[in-house]
C-alpha cells in the first residue's frame, strides 16, 4: 500500500500513460509488490502531475535549453516544476538504529530470563554530511544486525550469570567501540532497553544548522529549473515520503520541513515557489461557511469513518503568486482519489511490516471474535501462498495475524460467518471473519 489503493493506482497509471516514459509506470507498479521498498517518492510524481494533468493540460518533461525535463509544465501559466520527495530510507539503511535497538530488544526478551534495564552506548566518528561534520553512530550493515543482535545476547547471557549486579560488555563494529552495560531493573514490572542515539535520521535536531536532504533536493531541482524560459515561473513541489522532517503525519508537531524551506527560498534565487506535500486526517469542519454551504473537493467526500486528505502549504516570493498556486493545486486534488493512509502508516508498513502486497495494516482486531484481513491476502493464501507469511510479514509484534488464528484453532472455536467488505472503487477490499463459540466441529474431542 502505497498511501492510496491499488485501485487507485491502477487508475493513475492508465491515465498518465499516453504522456509518461512506460519505464517509469513500470517501476512504479513493479515497487508496489516488492517487500521493504518505500515507492512513495514514485507515487507522488505520477499523482500529482495527473491532478494537473486532468485539471490544466500540464505536460510531462518537457525539454528545456540545457536538455533538462522538469516534471510538470503547466504551460496557460508559465509554470515549470519539478517534483522532490523525502524519504529517510538512506539514513536508515547507513545508520540502522531504530532497527538495531528493535532487533536487540527481542532478542533479550527471547533469551534472557531477567528483568533488568540495558542500555547501549554506540561508539561514533565524525562525518561530513551537508558540509557539516556530524557526529554519526557506527553499526553493523543493516543486514548483518540480527544475526550481530543474536550473538550480543548470547555473550550478554555468559557475561551477566544470575543478573544481580551491573555489568558492561563491548563489542566493536568497524573499528568503534561499542558498550552495553545492565543493571537490575528500576521497575519490576518494566525493563527498559535504551540507546545514546535514539534514532539517526534525515533530521538531526542537534544540528540546526544542517537542512540534509532537504536542502540537496532543492538544490537538485533548481539545477532541472535552471534553463527555464526567461519570465517563466519556477518552483517546486517537496513531497513527504516518509520522514522526520515532516514529523510523519503528526498534526500536532511543528514540521521542521516548513522552517528549511522558508530559510532557503530566503537565500536562493533559484526558485520562484515551494510546496510542500503530505497527508493528513480530515476533521469535518464544525459548521458551514458564513457563505453558505461548502462543495467539499472530491478528496473529502466519502462515507468512511477515517478519511485522509492531501495537505499541502505553499511558500512564495509573494503573496500573489502564492494565491495562485494554491489554487492551481488545490483545482489538481479535486480530480484525484482521497488517500487511504497517513504517511506514518504508510512508510512503516511498506519498510517495516509487510511482505503482503495488499497490506495496509494488515489485520484489524474487533472485540475477541471478529478479524479483517484483506481480500487480496486471501485470494494468496487459496493460491498455495504461505499463510504466516502474507498474514505476518515481517510483524515482529504480538499478537500476529497468523498466532490469533492458530489461538482460535487452539480454543475450538469454528468460523461462524465470512463477509466481504468491498472498497470499490477508491479503497481496496477487505474479508471479516467472525468466531463463534467452542465448537466440536474442530475442537478436540473430550470425555467429560
Amino acid at each position: 500500500m502505497l498511501i492510496f489503493s491499488r485501485r487507485t493506482l491502477q487508475k493513475l497509471i492508465n491515465t498518465a500513460a499516453p504522456y509518461v516514459p512506460a519505464d517509469q509506470l513500470r517501476k512504479l507498479a513493479t515497487n508496489v509488490d516488492k517487500p521493504n521498498k518505500n515507492g512513495i517518492p514514485e507515487v507522488w510524481e505520477i499523482y500529482l502531475f495527473v491532478g494537473h494533468l486532468l485539471a490544466h493540460s500540464a505536460k510531462h518533461e518537457t525539454v528545456l535549453e540545457d536538455g533538462k525535463r522538469p516534471d510538470i509544465h503547466l504551460s496557460d501559466y508559465s509554470i515549470y516544476i519539478d517534483v522532490k520527495a523525502i524519504s529517510d530510507d538512506y539514513a536508515h539503511d547507513l545508520y540502522p538504529v531504530d532497527f538495531f535497538m528493535k532487533s536487540l530488544s527481542e532478542q533479550i526478551v527471547r533469551r534472557l530470563p531477567v528483568l533488568g534495564d540495558f542500555q547501549v552506548k554506540f561508539g561514533s566518528r565524525s562525518e561530513k554530511i551537508d558540509g557539516q561534520l556530524v557526529h554519526v553512530p557506527v553499526l553493523p550493515p543493516k543486514n548483518d544486525i540480527s544475526k550481530v543482535a543474536k550473538t550480543l545476547v548470547n555473550d550478554l547471557l555468559r557475561r551477566g550469570g544470575d543478573f544481580t549486579s551491573p555489568f558492561s560488555h563491548n563489542i566493536v563494529f568497524e573499528g568503534v567501540e561499542t558498550i552495553v552495560s545492565f543493571a537490575p531493573a528500576r521497575f519490576k514490572d518494566m525493563p527498559l532497553i535504551g540507546a545514546n542515539f535514539s534514532t539517526f535520521t534525515t533530521h538531526r535536531k542537534h544540528d540546526h544548522d544542517v537542512d540534509s536532504v532537504a536542502k540537496g533536493a532543492l538544490d537538485t531541482a533548481g539545477k532541472q529549473l535552471a534553463s527555464a524560459p526567461t519570465g517563466a515561473i519556477r518552483g517546486v513541489y517537496l513531497c513527504d515520503g516518509g520522514s522526520d522532517l515532516w514529523t510523519k503525519g503528526s498534526p500536532y508537531r511543528k514540521f521542521p520541513i516548513h522552517d528549511i524551506a522558508n530559510r532557503y527560498l530566503a537565500k536562493s534565487k533559484k526558485l520562484d515557489f515551494i510546496a510542500l506535500f503530505s497527508v493528513e486526517k480530515y476533521d469535518p469542519p464544525a459548521r458551514s461557511s458564513s457563505l453558505g454551504p461548502v462543495l467539499l473537493p472530491r478528496s473529502l467526500r466519502g462515507d468512511r469513518e477515517t478519511r485522509y486528505v492531501v495537505s499541502y502549504s505553499v511558500i512564495a516570493r509573494d503573496n500573489s503568486l502564492r494565491h495562485l498556486v494554491e489554487i492551481l493545486i488545490r483545482d489538481a486534488l479535486q480530480q484525484l482519489d482521497p488517500p487511504l493512509q497517513n504517511i506514518e502508516s504508510a512508510y512503516g508498513n511498506r519498510m517495516k511490516a509487510g511482505r503482503n502486497s495488499g497490506f495496509r495494516g494488515g489485520m484489524t482486531i474487533f472485540g475477541d471474535s471478529k478479524l479483517r484481513i484483506p481480500a487480496r491476502s486471501l485470494a494468496q493464501i487459496l493460491a498455495g501462498g504461505s499463510a504466516k507469511e502474507i498474514l505476518d510479514g515481517e510483524n515482529s509484534r504480538s499478537p500476529r495475524a497468523s498466532e490469533l488464528f492458530a489461538q482460535f484453532l487452539k480454543d475450538g472455536r469454528t468460523i461462524t460467518k465470512i463477509e466481504f467488505i468491498p472498497g470499490y472503487p477508491h479503497d481496496d477490499d477487505w474479508v471479516d471473519i467472525t468466531f463463534g463459540a467452542q465448537d466440536a466441529a474442530t475442537s478436540p474431542l473430550y470425555v467429560p
